[in-house]
């Protein structure tokens, strides 16, 4: 009797593990990450990842490779992405020709502002 079950349960455990991978790559709404320029003070970096929104992810890349590398790893994930201080031609254009879907907040390093503590 359990060897007619067997077929069915490892069936239905292939599908949902299937299912599961097949998923671990799709955008999630909600999800904001704010990208600051190396030069961008770090106080400046946090204060827009608080104004970002609860869960907002903070990186800071060293170069303009990385600018491009970070911007274009969280856009192809469906992130919205905030960009500080960081190079437009480099970092942002190319990103959002190829995910069109993204939304991209540029911010200026001296616009943002820390809150006096």
């Amino acid at each position: 009797m359990t060897f007619r079950f067997l077929p069915t349960f490892l069936v239905t455990l292939a599908l949902a593990g299937g299912a599961a991978v097949a998923g671990a790559d799709a955008p999630q709404a909600g999800r904001t990450v704010v990208v600051a320029d190396a030069s961008v003070p770090h106080a400046a970096a946090a204060a827009a990842q608080r104004a970002a929104g609860p869960g907002a992810e903070l990186r800071i890349p060293r170069s303009p490779t990385e600018q491009l590398s970070v911007t274009s790893w969280f856009a192809a994930r469906g992130y919205d992405i905030v960009a500080v201080g960081l190079s437009r031609a480099t970092a942002i254009d190319p990103v959002a020709q190829r995910y069109p879907a993204v939304r991209f907040t540029t911010v200026d390093s001296h616009t943002v502002v820390p809150a006096p503590r």
